[in-house]
Formats: C-alpha cells, sequence, structure tokens
C-alpha cells in the first residue's frame, strides 16, 4: 500500500509539471515546433507508462484482496470454508425459490469431546484437522461443504442431488474406516444426516438444513 500511494504521488507531482510546461509553450515561451512536439509526446508516453504501472498495481491489489478474503473465509482447523463462507452460500441459495433438487448432509464429529480429555486439545485439533481433509476429499466435485460450528459440518449438493449426496455419504464412510483403521488411538466417531429437498418441497434453503430427523439418512460410524 505504502509503495502504491508513492506512486500515485509521482503521478501527481509529472501531471502538475507536464500542465505547467504545456501552459509555458502555449504561452510566450520560444520554443522549436520540434521541442514542442517531443514534450508532448514524452508526455504521452509517460502518462502510458504510469497506466502500465496502475495496472500492475491493481493486479497485486486484487491478488491480496482474494488472500485475505480466501483467509477470512476459511476455518483454521479443518482448513474447510468457515461458517461466514457458508452463510455466504446459504445467502446465495435463499435469492430464489429453492429447487427440489438439492439436498444437504450434516456431520456431526460425535467423539471430540471425549478424544479432548483423554488426549488433551492439542490432540482433538489434530483429528479435527485430519477429519477436515476426509471431508474435503469427499465432498470433492460434488459440491459444497463447510464447518457449521463446533463439531458440525454442512455439505449442500445440487443438480442430480440424490446421487451426489449417497455419493460423498460413500466416500466419507470409506474415508473415516479407513482413518479409524490406522490411527489405534485417535478414531473418529460420525453421524451423517442427510436430507432431499424432492421429498419436502421446501422453498427457502435455511427451512432444509434446519431439518434434523433421525429417519433421514442417518448412519453412525463406530471407530474401528
Amino acid at each position: 500500500m505504502k509503495l502504491y500511494t508513492a506512486l500515485k504521488g509521482i503521478q501527481g507531482i509529472f501531471a502538475v509539471f507536464f500542465f505547467l510546461v504545456l501552459l509555458w509553450l502555449s504561452g510566450d515561451g520560444a520554443v522549436s515546433p520540434l521541442g514542442c512536439r517531443l514534450t508532448i509526446l514524452s508526455g504521452f508516453v509517460m502518462t502510458f507508462v504510469f497506466l502500465g504501472l496502475d495496472l500492475v498495481s491493481w493486479r497485486r491489489l486484487i491478488k491480496k484482496e482474494e488472500r485475505l478474503t480466501l483467509l477470512i473465509q476459511t476455518d483454521l482447523l479443518t482448513r474447510l470454508p468457515n461458517s461466514c463462507a457458508l452463510r455466504q452460500e446459504l445467502a446465495q441459495l435463499s435469492e430464489t425459490v429453492l429447487d427440489d433438487d438439492i439436498s444437504c448432509a450434516v456431520i456431526s464429529f460425535d467423539n471430540i469431546h471425549r478424544l479432548n480429555r483423554t488426549y488433551g486439545h492439542q490432540a482433538g485439533d489434530m483429528v479435527f484437522g485430519e477429519l477436515g481433509d476426509i471431508l474435503a476429499v469427499s465432498a470433492s466435485d460434488l459440491g459444497f461443504i463447510g464447518r457449521k460450528s463446533g463439531r458440525t459440518f454442512l455439505a449442500l449438493f445440487e443438480g442430480n442431488a440424490r446421487e451426489k449426496a449417497a455419493l460423498f455419504q460413500k466416500r466419507l464412510n470409506r474415508g473415516l474406516e479407513i482413518h479409524n483403521a490406522t490411527t489405534g488411538l485417535l478414531p473418529i466417531t460420525c453421524t451423517i444426516r442427510l436430507t432431499h429437498n424432492d421429498e419436502l418441497h421446501y422453498v427457502s434453503i435455511y427451512d432444509l438444513v434446519k431439518l434434523r430427523p433421525d429417519s433421514c439418512g442417518a448412519h453412525s460410524h463406530a471407530p474401528a
């Protein structure tokens, strides 16, 4: 930002200097036509140079803003979109009447409190990160998934939503099985609940994601 401010200051000084030169040339200054043309040409060249520098600075600012936005919307423990990003996703879906071809999955990390009490919060945070990786891989190319709050995650699927939700659950089950078979003392126990709008016909996404029926696709993973 300091470099950008300095650049704009130099541009301002040059603009004032060039304007004063033009005023002098348009007055009684005894300057040859060639000198006048060279002065004007140099002004145009410097203008294009400054425009190019402005473009570079603008692109750097845009990239920095994108990195900051990503950082603000990323959960530190799981590296998944956080509750802020989830609210934005829900807000976009709430702008129109909810399509029937949409499903959601609520994933609850059931045994995190026991892991924290038994092995400490540092170990619990490590397992949270491992669960985040499993969830990210499971939802890859299928839909959006983010951390809702605490130990709860929410996934959203659109377009062939039932098939995508079923594939997500299959991937997640497999990921948990592999994790629990290899970690020993730090297993992950999750509860997965699926809700499909082609059964419920809600018009608001908020009604769909707040639903928590135990009979709707409930599945619990026990430690291996």
